[in-house]
């Protein structure tokens, strides 16, 4: 049916795995409708050596069997025990013979082995599950001491000298190969094992040798394969298996494995970067643009931490863990106000935290880094969210495994940090171009921090405000009349201004103000007697 499954033209329904206690009654009751006499041990053992499955009540989080949950299959082999037991009692002329657990184990067990009809089993798994298998205790194969403890397997072991542990290994070995040559996907098993080694729990020394007798035998895998469907050598075609054979005698562990470790809540499972066949593209690509970003941040240095930094390993190394803490202040902002597009206003408190964020921002305007907020579309829940994003983003390129509970907790306030981030850097940018024109100008008198002149005294220390004079069209100061009424309601004024300035002649002086404007009178033709009549 392999072929049929993977052709994509049939509908494949998916069951749950029926549980044994059930399996074990719907057995029992075709046998008693088919007029065998059976006890429920029995049947329960005719299931368990069907399905593979272990008969101990011990736990089966690694152990699985490979064809448990067929019902068709127990069916088949029930009607193929009937079959046996009715032409038992032809032959035999004692009374007529009854399925227990002992009739199992003598007549139907040795038949049932990884040799005999439960091979049709081996073919139901994947790729995938055989791998799995190959990383398992026993392949994954419960142990089963009445199977594997026949006549010709305890001869054998007492001939060769080796133990019943091993007798059960090298069962387990032949029908892990029963599988592998049963599925034909011998390159893609091997790839798949090549792909999950590293990541598997294994006991090896400090000179690697597990890894290495591995990769000989994936060489040997090559070479094999490469033989076999180029040269066109089929007899070297039963040998393909051997190469995962090879990983499981090397990385077979009694480790969790499989969907039942992924459903443990309490484990922690590694993550690793870069997996698969296509790892060494992907850490190639992100190498590159890492690099690309690295290039970005160096160009934007300042001439003297340029000279400093001269490589990218020395800005990897010494410039960027150092920077992103600075960048990163352990403060608790407060947000007033705003919300959406309204970012409102961020205030520090305390002046420690204000002290930091100083800090951070000229170390911003020195190396050239700034933020932008952007809006993020969320995955889950198809809303969206604003956030601060750092340019050139160099923050994606330092992870610190080792940070203390108080530098990750700065996670939860990171927006709010960021925005008090921007919010000083802007004002930095305003008083740094209000220096940079008060230098083109020339006036040569330095800036406070607040971007005003530092001889202007402040609001406060002044006596008064410093009002301009007023100057006419030719350049003259006007006198204001309030200051007129003052100074003549002084004593003496009056007798000053009855005195006369020596060289003048004498009466008021007459000052004639011409304003510029638009009207209809200049329009008028007139002559000269028209304005000398009113003087």
């Amino acid at each position: 049916l392999r072929p049929l499954r993977s052709a994509g033209i049939a509908e494949i329904i998916h069951v749950r795995k029926p549980p044994m206690d059930h399996a074990v009654s719907r057995l029992k009751s075709v046998f008693e409708k088919e007029g065998i006499p059976c006890d429920g041990d029995g049947v329960r053992r005719l299931c368990e050596a069907t399905w593979g499955v272990s008969n101990r009540r011990e736990s089966r989080v690694n152990t699985s069997g490979t064809g448990e949950g067929d019902i068709r299959g127990l069916l088949v082999v029930g009607e193929w025990v009937a079959s046996r037991i009715r032409a038992h009692d032809r032959t035999s002329a004692m009374k007529s013979s009854r399925l227990t657990r002992q009739w199992i184990q003598k007549h139907i067990l040795p038949d049932l082995s990884s040799k005999g009809s439960a091979t049709r089993n081996l073919g139901r798994g994947s790729s995938k599950e055989i791998v799995e298998r190959v990383f398992k205790e026993n392949a994954g194969f419960p142990k089963e001491p009445d199977a594997v403890l026949t006549e010709e397997s305890l001869a054998e072991a007492v001939s060769a000298s080796f133990g019943v542990s091993e007798a059960g290994k090298r069962m387990a070995t032949e029908r892990l190969r029963d599988l592998v040559e049963t599925s034909g996907e011998f390159d893609r098993i091997a790839m798949d094992c090549f792909t999950e080694y590293a990541s598997q729990p294994f006991q090896d020394d400090t000179l690697l040798s597990k890894p290495t007798a591995a990769y000989d035998w994936l060489h040997f895998h090559d070479s094999l394969s490469a033989r076999v469907f180029s040269g066109q050598e089929w007899e070297l075609s039963p040998y393909l298996s051997q190469s995962a054979i090879g990983f499981h005698h090397l990385f077979a562990s009694p480790s969790k494995h499989g969907w039942a470790a992924d459903q443990l809540e309490d484990e922690e499972k590694d993550i690793v970067p870069f997996t698969g066949p296509r790892a060494d593209y992907e850490a190639a690509e992100t190498q590159k643009q890492n690099k690309t970003i690295l290039q970005a941040f160096q160009s934007s240095l300042s001439i003297p931490l340029f000279r400093s930094f001269r490589s990218l390993e020395d800005v990897v190394t010494g410039l960027l863990p150092n920077l992103i803490r600075v960048l990163t202040p352990d403060v608790r902002p407060v947000i007033v106000g705003g919300s959406g597009e309204n970012r409102g206003i961020v205030s520090v408190r305390k002046k420690e935290e204000r002290d930091m964020i100083d800090r951070a921002v000229r170390v911003m305007g020195d190396v050239g880094i700034a933020f932008e907020r952007c809006r993020v579309e969320m995955t889950h829940g198809g809303g969206s969210n604003y956030v601060y994003r750092m340019e050139p983003p160099v923050d994606a390129l330092t992870m610190f495994e080792t940070a203390t509970s108080s530098a990750l907790a700065t996670s939860t306030t990171r927006y709010a940090i960021r925005q008090a981030l921007d919010q000083e850097y802007q004002k930095f940018l305003i008083r740094q171009s209000a220096r940079a024109a008060q230098a083109r100008l020339g006036s040569g008198m330095p800036l406070d921090a607040s971007g005003k002149s530092s001889n202007e005294e402040a609001p406060g220390k002044q006596n008064g405000p410093v009002a301009k004079p007023k100057r006419d069209f030719f350049g003259r100061t006007i006198k204001d009349p309030v200051e007129d009424l003052s100074e003549a309601s002084k004593p003496g004024a009056h007798s000053r201004s009855n005195a006369q300035v020596p060289g003048e002649k004498g009466g008021g002086k007459v000052f004639v103000s011409f304003h510029e404007g638009y009207s209809n009178a200049v329009r008028k033709p007139i002559s000269l007697d028209d304005l000398m009549r009113s003087l």
